[in-house]
């Protein structure tokens, strides 16, 4: 759909590459929510309330779309393979793949791995140089899934900045840029290559971690060999990149609203809250593209086969019928309905749990070692594009250790 059919749908057409959207995207969104839940934009539709992003999650006529995207600009499938990943699968063999990974992140799981992510938080914000520049993002949002993910599918510890270079680089295809296009190829080509030989490591072997788990349900029948391998390349794939931005605008978000923050310091209890109100109120999915494989009805629109439609994440969590106050920060905020940034019905994202925890662990962490940290100088993200933070500098020159 081109931008001037968009226009002509009574004018009420969102360009997510203006200035105006990517300086603050909000005045927008209000704007527009007031004449419907649904307006037209360049590729096609985006809800931008919350009530029609929860049904367009649920729609079982709308399938992830960044591969199909991409197909229809002339580029090749970057992300998922169909049928034999979670993105890219439904019904039986969405069921079938997740029934298989589903244990290793389950919230008892999670609860297990806690201690370790809590060690690695404390072990880098206590051994940090408060008169040395600390990078939020690549000293520790960056390492500390890298780290736990490399132990978690039985790669070696000296993987993991490889792993969270490749990870941040393959996430960036949801940006559907030309820019991404030759760097994801080339990652993508390091992580197939990565994946080929934790496979290859671990076949014949017992363990615990994701590879071996993997390995026998293989065995076992569950699984083909191509799902084990793409179900493993599509785990390193996600392992770091949507957790270390959630962790960095949290933190970006509570350090701007220092009142808050020194509440945190004050009662660890409240970060668990805290965390959810940054992810609503920064979230770093804010948005997700779905494609049409049938015809379906979205914000009372009629949407045919082979349109996209996408689920504007951050103005469903700005939302006024759902959030009161929506352009509020409020730690103390008790949310009537869930933050959508992991996602909702059937691929709602696996790793919610685990990425939460992470989370929690890291603003913890910084509450206890470094209770005065402050934002410095050089803070570099692409926030309302998509969500992706470069670097986050602190001071830490007042913190106690």
């Amino acid at each position: 759909m081109t931008v001037t059919d968009g226009a002509a749908v009574e004018g009420r057409f969102l360009d997510p590459g203006s200035a105006d959207f990517l300086d603050d995207p909000h005045p927008i969104y209000d704007q527009l929510r007031a004449g419907g839940p649904i307006v037209r934009d360049p590729i096609g539709w985006s809800t931008i309330d919350y009530a029609s992003s929860m049904k367009a999650f649920a729609d079982l006529a709308l399938s992830p779309g960044i591969d199909p995207l991409l197909e229809s600009k002339g580029v090749e499938a970057l992300w998922g393979e169909p049928g034999h990943t979670l993105t890219d699968s439904e019904g039986v063999d969405h069921q079938r793949l997740r029934r298989v990974v589903g244990p290793w992140f389950n919230p008892r799981r999670v609860e297990q791995l806690r201690g370790r992510v809590r060690s690695l938080v404390d072990e880098i914000l206590v051994s940090a140089d408060p008169d040395r520049p600390f990078d939020l993002m690549a000293d520790l949002a960056d390492v500390v899934p890298a780290r736990l993910f490399c132990w978690m599918v039985g790669a070696p510890d000296s993987e993991a900045a490889h792993l969270a270079s490749m990870s941040k680089t393959m996430l960036t295809v949801f940006t559907a840029t030309e820019e991404m296009v030759e760097p994801v190829r080339a990652a993508k080509a390091e992580m197939f290559a990565l994946t080929g030989e934790l496979l290859a490591s671990k076949r014949g072997t017992d363990g615990d971690d994701v590879t071996c788990l993997l390995l026998a349900a293989q065995a076992a029948g569950a699984i083909g060999e191509v799902d084990t391998f793409h179900l493993l390349e599509e785990l390193l794939s996600a392992s770091v990149d949507n957790t270390a931005n959630t962790a960095g605008l949290a933190v970006w978000t509570l350090l701007r609203h220092p009142a808050s923050f020194a509440r945190l310091v004050d009662d660890v209890d409240l970060v668990p809250r805290a965390m959810e109100e940054c992810g609503r109120f920064e979230p770093a999915i804010r948005h997700t593209i779905k494609y049409a494989t049938a015809p379906t009805v979205v914000g009372g629109v009629d949407v045919a086969p082979g349109e996209f439609v996408t689920i504007r994440i951050a103005a469903a969590h700005r939302d006024p019928d759902i959030y009161e106050d929506p352009h509020r920060f409020d730690i103390d905020r008790d949310p009537p309905k869930p933050q959508l940034a992991f996602g909702s019905g059937r691929h709602f994202c696996l790793g919610a749990a685990l990425g939460r925890m992470e989370v929690v662990e890291i603003i913890r962490g910084l509450t206890l070692h470094r209770p005065h940290a402050t934002l410095a100088d050089g803070v570099s993200m692409s926030l309302n594009a998509a969500g992706l933070v470069h670097a986050l500098p602190l001071d830490l020159s007042g913190s106690r250790s």
